[in-house]
């Protein structure tokens, strides 16, 4: 493998813009192709590939770069055997005001070495401990939910996600100010994050979100020393015991980085999967009947983590609504030496936007694309199994999501509460418009109807 040691100075230097010999189009004054690419990621990815192809200039606000698809494109992209493609550097703009020195916002050697302290918080042995929390939320939350008239899911679930995350990910036993104190900020950072505006100013989204990371980072800062002396099972408590391969501590500046942004990478895409998948069975009583039985069989009216293995249907549903709706539809990188892709020679510091959401309705490796087919993942289709590449929700290469076992299970715990205790209802013909960014989700909220199935409800 070929290392960087004489590439270092690509974290100096900007991004290049010299791309007029790869065909595309600039767009309009000051917001480029930007309206177009965010109100349907989707349609403009595969008008611009009919157009010029697999690999074609775009303007996104004031980034320009190439919009890169294709399973044999990202396969070089993301396997990255010659430490080419920088994420740090492509992810610094967008990211880097709130989340810099997270997982997604490292490099290489660097990212290799950070990525130790939560191997420990997301091994096997230790998730199980995270099934009875889930459990008794997901148990509680349904129970007071309204029956018989129409609610938000995405707006409930949300809430719900972000009181699980105050449990599993940062070790609070109850709810209370400072749990509450700590949902706030984490909106608020949420909110910055999908300024268009990044100005520093009081009263504006951005400023509220920088408010809100200060106090995030507050928060975690109190909570170190008390971690890291007790023996809790939570995500931070495993980050705070966890050591460097010299037998160190992480820094409490590590430690701080990498818990903020696993809220962020946690909790919204587990919204927008779970939004999702209520949206597909909501819509479809006979599936939804189909997917009740799988949980009733099990014969228990609580998910161990032995279970999990037990509902292929389910497992099913959860991937075919991460190919349909990737909660993170583009990932990013910047090249650091020229490379060769789609046939074109793209410069040294050339900005990469990479669609997960076009390769993952690819008709070249899918079969009726843009149609909700869970079965298309069973024996003997393993229909993701026609590219290495054509299916890569959590990533792949060395970013590959360090959480996707943890999605999974949050995920089928919470539809097995849901399906055995409830019948779920969309209204007649439901066919929502779906928002793309900051986070994809039905634009309505998703509104369902809970009808108790059994008497304990």
């Amino acid at each position: 493998m070929m290392t960087i040691t004489s590439d270092l100075d690509y974290k100096t230097r900007p991004n290049n813009y010299e791309l007029n010999h790869i065909p595309g189009t600039k767009g309009l004054p000051l917001i480029g192709n930007a309206l177009p690419f965010i109100k349907d990621m989707l349609a403009d990815s595969r008008g611009r590939v009919e157009k010029f192809g697999k690999v074609s200039r775009i303007v996104i606000a004031d980034q320009t770069g190439l919009l890169v698809v294709g399973a044999d494109n990202f396969k070089t992209i993301m396997i990255d055997r010659d430490n080419n493609f920088s994420n740090e550097m492509a992810y610094a703009q967008q990211l880097g005001a709130f989340y810099r020195g997270g997982l997604l916002l490292l490099d290489f050697d660097e990212h290799r070495m950070q990525r130790r302290i939560m191997q420990q918080a997301f091994k096997f042995s230790t998730m199980k401990h995270y099934m009875e929390p889930l459990n008794e939320r997901f148990r509680d939350s349904l129970i007071n939910w309204p029956k018989d008239t129409e609610l938000k899911f995405y707006f409930e679930i949300k809430k719900v996600l972000l009181d699980i995350g105050s449990k599993i990910f940062l070790g609070e036993k109850e709810f209370t100010q400072e749990s509450e104190m700590v949902n706030q900020a984490f909106s608020d950072v949420s909110g910055g994050l999908g300024s268009v505006l990044r100005f520093n100013l009081i009263g504006t989204k951005f400023h509220r979100g920088l408010q809100g990371k200060s106090a995030l980072a507050d928060y975690v800062a109190r909570k170190i020393p008390h971690r890291r002396a007790g023996d809790g099972e939570d995500v931070l408590s495993h980050m705070c015991r966890e050591r460097t391969e010299k037998g160190e501590f992480f820094s409490d500046k590590e430690i701080i980085q990498h818990t903020t942004f696993l809220l962020f990478a946690a909790h919204d895409t587990t919204t927008s999967v779970l939004s999702h998948m209520v949206m597909y069975v909501g819509s479809r009583p006979e599936y939804q009947n189909r997917l009740r039985q799988e949980c009733l069989a099990l014969g228990t009216d609580e998910l161990s983590y032995e279970d999990l293995d037990k509902l292929p249907e389910f497992e099913h549903c959860f991937e075919e609504v991460l190919r349909l709706h990737p909660p993170v539809p583009m990932s990013m990188r910047r090249t650091i030496r020229e490379t060769i892709l789609g046939g074109h020679a793209i410069p040294p510091d050339t900005l990469l936007f990479m669609p997960t959401c076009y390769n993952q309705r690819d008709p070249e490796y899918w079969a009726d694309p843009d149609v909700f087919d869970p079965s298309r993942f069973s024996e003997p289709r393993n229909e993701q199994k026609n590219h290495s590449f054509c299916y890569h929700p959590f990533g792949g290469g060395a970013h590959k999501c360090i959480g996707m076992h943890f999605a999974l299970m949050l995920s089928k715990c919470f539809i097995f509460h849901l399906l055995r205790n409830f019948e779920v209802s969309t209204p007649p013909d439901y066919a929502p418009v779906l928002d793309w960014v900051p986070i994809p989700k039905p634009s309505d909220g998703v509104p369902i109807r809970l009808k108790a199935i059994n008497s304990s409800t």
